[in-house]
C-alpha cells in the first residue's frame, strides 16, 4: 500500500476525530474494588486524589479468501476501546466522547477492508502468481486513563508501511486536549525534543540541528503528533521528519520529571500505581533505576506473516536484554508502575485466536532496568463477551480470568509484580 493511501487513511481517523471533539463541547463481571486513587505529582507531592478509569478493548478481525486459493486476499485487524459501563453515570461526557469516536473508528476501517477486498480480488485475478496480501492492522493502545486524563495511540500498520495518531481526552469534558493545554510554553518544546533526539542519533547526522526547530515551527499544532503520558509528553515523527530515514519512527519523551516548569500542574498530578499500554518495537521511555533519568524499553517479536503468529520475544533496555523463542498469536504488552516505585512488565500472549483468546500472562521484573522472568500462568484478561476485554489499568485492581477452574476474579500485583488475587 502506498504511502498516500495510508496517508488518507489516517486522514480519515483525525478528521473523524476532530469532529468528536467539536461535538463532544457486557456481562456481570467481578465486583471491583476501590480504585487507585493514591496520587503524586512530579515532585511526589500528595495532591488531590485522582482515579484510574476501567476501560474496555475489543478485538475485531477479517480474513478473505478467493474461492478455495490458499492465498488470503485481505487481513484486517483491529481494535478499540470504550470507557467500562461502571464508570459512564460518572464521566458522561468522555463516554459519549470515546463512544462516537469508536464508531467513526469502526466505519474508517470497514470501509477500509471493503476497499482493499474489492481492489485485492481484481489484482489476484490479473495476476495470481506475483499477488500479496492486503494487511491492515490497528492497535489501539491507552497510555493514561485517570480522572484528569485520557491519552490513545492509534498505532496503524499496513504491509509496508507504519504510522501513529494520538488523542489525548479531558476526562471531565470529554474534550480533545490541544498542545497548549497542556504545556506552560510551547516555543520552549523543540528545544527540548531536540536534546532526547540528538543525544540518540548523533549531532554529526546529516539532518543537523535545525530539523526540529524546522519541524515545530512548518507543522500546524493540530498536526503534531503527541501522547499525555503519566510522566510526561510523548512525540512521534514519521521516517525523515526530524531524522535521516533510515533511522526509522522516531519518538522523544519530555517528562515531568526533568522539565516540571513546563507543564501544567493539573496534567503532572498523577497516580502512584498504572499500567501503560505499549506498541511492539517502537521504544517506550521511563525511569527504570529511580533516579529520575528516563531510560529505553522496547518489546519486539518476530512476526511470520503466512502462519499469523510471534515466534520470537524480545525485550530491551539501555542496561540489559532479553531474547527468547516464543509463540503467540498475537503479542500484548503493557508497562507496570507499582505503588513502591517498582517497574513490570506484563506480556499478554494470546494461545488461540478464537473468540475468548486464551491467554498466558509473562511477567518481568523491570527493578533497576534488568530484565528478568519472575513468572508465567494462563491467566487472561477479563473477558466481556463479544470480543471484549477488560484493559488492565490499575496494577491494584487488575480484573482477570485464570484457566484453572476458578472463577474470573480481581487482583493486585504483589511486590514481585506477580498478580495475586484480591476479591471474587
Amino acid at each position: 500500500m502506498s504511502m498516500d493511501k495510508l496517508k488518507r487513511i489516517i486522514g480519515i481517523l483525525l478528521v473523524l476525530c476532530f469532529t468528536v471533539a467539536f461535538t463532544s463541547c457486557g456481562e456481570d463481571s467481578p465486583q471491583e474494588v476501590t480504585p487507585n486513587e493514591t496520587t503524586q505529582t512530579a515532585e511526589n507531592e500528595i495532591s488531590e486524589e485522582i482515579t484510574v478509569l476501567s476501560l474496555n478493548k475489543e478485538y475485531i478481525s477479517h480474513y478473505e479468501w478467493y474461492e478455495d486459493y490458499p492465498e488470503m486476499l485481505v487481513r484486517s485487524e483491529y481494535t478499540d476501546v470504550t470507557l467500562d459501563k461502571s464508570m459512564e453515570k460518572k464521566y458522561p461526557l468522555l463516554a459519549k466522547a470515546l463512544t462516537e469516536t469508536s464508531l467513526m473508528r469502526k466505519r474508517a476501517m470497514e470501509e477500509e477492508k471493503d476497499n482493499f477486498i474489492v481492489t485485492a480480488t481484481e489484482e489476484f485475478l490479473n495476476d495470481s502468481e506475483a499477488f500479496s496480501t492486503y494487511v491492515s492492522t490497528l492497535d489501539v493502545q491507552v497510555r493514561r486513563a485517570d480522572s484528569v486524563a485520557v491519552s490513545i495511540v492509534e498505532d496503524y500498520n499496513s504491509e509496508t508501511d507504519r504510522a501513529f495518531n494520538c488523542l489525548n481526552y479531558d476526562t471531565e469534558s470529554g474534550k480533545l486536549l490541544a498542545f497548549s493545554d497542556v504545556v506552560t510554553d510551547v516555543s520552549t518544546i523543540p528545544e527540548f525534543v531536540e536534546k532526547v533526539i540528538m543525544s540518540r542519533i548523533g549531532e554529526e547526522e546529516p539532518f543537523g540541528k535545525t530539523a526540529i526547530p524546522d519541524y515545530f515551527k512548518n507543522t500546524p499544532e493540530e498536526d503534531i503528533t503527541w501522547v499525555l503520558e503519566y510522566n510526561g509528553i510523548t512525540f512521534y515523527f514519521e521516517p525523515g521528519a526530524v531524522a535521516p530515514t533510515n533511522f526509522g519512527i522516531q519518538t522523544a519523551t519530555v517528562t515531568f520529571a526533568e522539565y516540571p516548569d513546563l507543564f501544567k500542574e493539573k496534567y503532572t498530578t498523577v497516580p502512584n500505581a498504572y499500567t501503560v499500554s505499549l506498541p511492539l518495537s517502537v521504544p517506550f521511555y521511563t525511569d527504570l533505576t529511580g533516579d529520575g533519568r528516563s531510560e529505553e524499553l522496547v518489546v519486539s517479536g518476530n512476526y511470520d506473516p503466512d502462519g499469523r503468529y510471534y515466534y520470537t520475544l524480545g525485550i530491551y533496555s539501555e542496561s540489559s536484554n532479553y531474547e527468547v523463542d516464543w509463540f503467540s498469536y498475537d503479542l500484548n504488552p503493557y508497562y507496570v508502575k507499582t505503588a513502591d516505585g517498582d517497574s513490570f512488565l506484563y506480556v499478554f500472549s494470546e494461545e488461540s485466536e478464537e473468540e475468548d483468546r486464551q491467554m498466558i500472562l509473562s511477567v518481568f521484573s523491570l527493578k533497576n532496568g534488568e530484565i528478568k522472568q519472575v513468572s508465567e500462568t494462563e491467566t487472561s484478561l477479563l473477558y466481556r463477551g463479544n470480543n471484549v476485554f477488560a484493559l488492565p489499568t490499575d496494577p491494584e485492581n487488575l480484573l482477570l480470568s485464570v484457566y484453572d477452574g476458578s472463577t474470573d476474579s480481581v487482583f493486585s500485583a504483589d511486590e514481585n509484580g506477580i498478580p495475586m488475587k484480591t476479591a471474587s
